[in-house]
């Protein structure tokens, strides 16, 4: 079991102390995290005007020697100087659970310092107690090179404490205000993570501020071709390195996500995609997430449709669409990957068959518009020949997760596919029995689009994408339990709100996985389980 902590100096003598007694010792590997910094946004008591490196280190130690099916206690110790010794409260950890061995893990997803997600972890360890693990479908914070974001941001609801139980956010619902903690889950389970699109940061800068580095991803190729334009310039000696490091620093990255996870790794994909055994589940992680953009028709502001028409001229200011960020069509090394994992033993034997990715397969939601698929560019010139609007379409018949990857699932035997970013709850069934789940309303919501609310959707272009219910043809499932209703009294078949706060639990003991509300402007209610099915 991999034990890691962070400090802001560097220290030394970093030390995991477990055991039955507390009298082993593991000495921890530490590395400097080297892309994180704080900007004049970063919610800080004196934030920098400029972007700048903040340092934090990282120890890693590896507790040997475990037994499975028991516990043992242990705590982390650093030495500073001046200070003396700095350590933690004592934890538990446990070795890889067996085939056969009860579990209960978190799925969840979409924190992003969000207004009731520090509510929504306390309940979950209120209602559950302490969980095996967290599955984490992207989305854990809003802008990753911010260092605050993941540690010690000034609302109270930075990504780390509030998984710790150590959060202090102040939320203002149903006229009162409570002060929530979180839940302390992460000190005694491992976390398994997917990488969102708040995972990747964009073109990198010490001068711009974060937010618009986050916003500022270039597709790979277009960065190759920029590259090719200034090659002399930047790279005279041609240095591949030196190009591999330009090339990076001019599209996008997700060193920050990598360098503070220790993940299972896969040979194509490194941390960014990967699969796992944890007792009878065997869980499949995709890379599978775009840049977001605004569906927005104005033409004076960049939509996930069109180029700004004031940036016509300017392609450097070019956007691209809502740009796949890793390849996952059919051929591609991801795919070929998910073929091969689909295919093995470890995945054909496994009781439970689990595929975690960020962007929905299905949904009730806006993010699902249009389909995930390469941007294909339109340059629309007028009589004179000047350029009058770049945009961009999405053939619906290329939705490379409806139509490549949910055959392979559906072949395979997958039984669950959970996923987040449409800031939802609802869940579907599809004609080989493979269930999608979104439990996404875990901090706030984006709106459900379900018969008369229509999603924002072009009126042009050769595509017609669906403006209600989802897309990819299945009819959401009504909870089957204590589901909410609308004005009408009508079931709704989702849970999208600003003040009711969601979270699911699969128990393997049971093949179950049950779905939770907790009522923020009225927590005197408590938790409601308002949905469950089984596996």
């Amino acid at each position: 079991m991999r034990v890691v902590w962070f400090t802001d100096v560097p220290g030394r003598a970093h030390v995991l102390h477990y055991g039955p007694q507390l009298e082993r010792r593991a000495p921890a590997v530490t590395t400097q995290l080297t892309r994180l910094r704080e900007d004049s946004q970063s919610r800080l008591a004196k934030p920098p005007d400029q972007p700048t490196l903040r340092p934090i280190w990282r120890h890693e130690a590896i507790a040997t020697g475990l037994q499975p099916g028991q516990r043992w206690p242990y705590y982390v110790s650093s030495q500073f100087e001046p200070g003396g010794v700095a350590r933690s409260a004592e934890f538990t950890l446990a070795p890889l659970p067996p085939p056969g061995q009860p579990l209960k893990i978190l799925l969840t997803s979409d924190h992003q310092l969000m207004p009731m997600t520090a509510a929504n972890l306390q309940q979950v360890e209120a209602t559950v107690g302490r969980v095996d693990a967290v599955f984490l479908a992207g989305d854990l914070v809003n802008i990753p090179d911010r260092a605050s974001e993941w540690f010690d941001d000034a609302r109270g609801c930075a990504f780390f404490p509030c998984l710790q139980g150590r959060g202090q956010f102040v939320l203002a619902q149903g006229g009162r205000k409570t002060i929530y903690r979180g839940g302390e889950l992460i000190q005694h389970a491992p976390l398994f993570p997917a990488v969102g699109n708040h995972e990747v940061m964009g073109r990198y800068s010490m001068t711009r501020g974060l937010n618009a580095q986050f916003d500022d991803p270039w597709p790979r190729a277009a960065a190759a071709q920029l590259y090719e334009q200034r090659a002399a310039a930047v790279n005279p000696s041609g240095d591949p390195a030196l190009r591999a490091a330009w090339l990076k620093a001019n599209s996008f990255n997700t060193d920050t996500y990598e360098e503070i996870f220790s993940l299972p790794t896969s040979p194509s994909g490194g941390e960014t995609y990967y699969a796992t055994t944890f007792g009878d589940v065997r869980l499949v992680v995709l890379f599978a997430t775009n840049i977001w953009r605004s569906p927005t028709p104005d033409r004076q502001r960049t939509s996930r449709y069109h180029e700004a028409e004031h940036h016509l001229d300017q392609p450097e200011q070019w956007r691209y669409g809502q740009h796949i960020f890793e390849p996952i069509a059919v051929g591609s090394p991801q795919y070929q990957w998910l073929q091969q994992e689909l295919a093995s033993p470890e995945f054909q034997q496994a009781k439970y068959k689990i595929v975690m990715l960020h962007h929905p397969p299905h949904t009730l939601g806006d993010n699902i518009v249009p389909a995930y698929t390469d941007p294909q560019q339109q340059l629309d010139y007028g009589p004179d020949g000047r350029l009058e609007a770049v945009r961009y379409e999405y053939p619906l018949a290329e939705d490379y997760l409806h139509r490549a990857v949910e055959p392979l699932l559906n072949a395979a035997g997958v039984q669950l596919v959970h996923f987040g970013h449409s800031h939802l709850w609802n869940r579907f069934t599809n004609a080989s029995g493979v269930h999608f789940l979104e439990s996404s309303n875990v901090g706030n919501t984006y709106g459900a689009y379900w018969r008369d609310r229509a999603r924002p959707i072009p009126t042009s272009g050769r595509e017609t994408y669906v403006a209600q219910g989802d897309p990819n043809g299945l009819e959401p499932i009504v909870p089957n339990l204590v589901p909410l209703t609308n004005a009408q009294g009508q079931q709704l078949p989702y849970l999208s709100s600003n003040e009711i706060t969601a979270f699911s639990i699969l128990d393997t003991g049971r093949g179950t996985i049950s779905s939770y509300r907790f009522d923020t402007g009225h927590p005197e209610a408590g938790v409601v389980k308002f949905d469950e099915f089984s596996l």
